[in-house]
């Protein structure tokens, strides 16, 4: 994983656990939304191509903001 993506999901993280309302809620999962549908695109095309070091490195990515949409998920249920 390279330094920036990492960065950009610590990023996210933060946001996440610091959202007080649903506005904020909305906000990264609407960000999370936008970066997997990228991601499936991409992922997609390197599949397309046969550029399957490339299509594995963007399911890892997908990882990444799928355990995102799972903590997400669960911020929403209340207690």
């Amino acid at each position: 994983m390279d330094g920036q993506f990492l960065l950009e999901i610590m990023e996210i993280n933060e946001k996440l656990a610091e959202a007080q309302n649903e506005a904020a809620m909305e906000e990264i999962e609407s960000t999370v939304t936008a970066k997997q549908k990228e991601f499936t695109d991409d992922v997609s095309r390197a599949f397309e191509q046969d550029d399957f070091k490339k299509a594995k490195e963007i399911l890892t990515k997908m990882r990444y903001f799928s355990n995102i949409e799972e903590k997400i998920k669960l911020k929403k249920i209340p207690l």
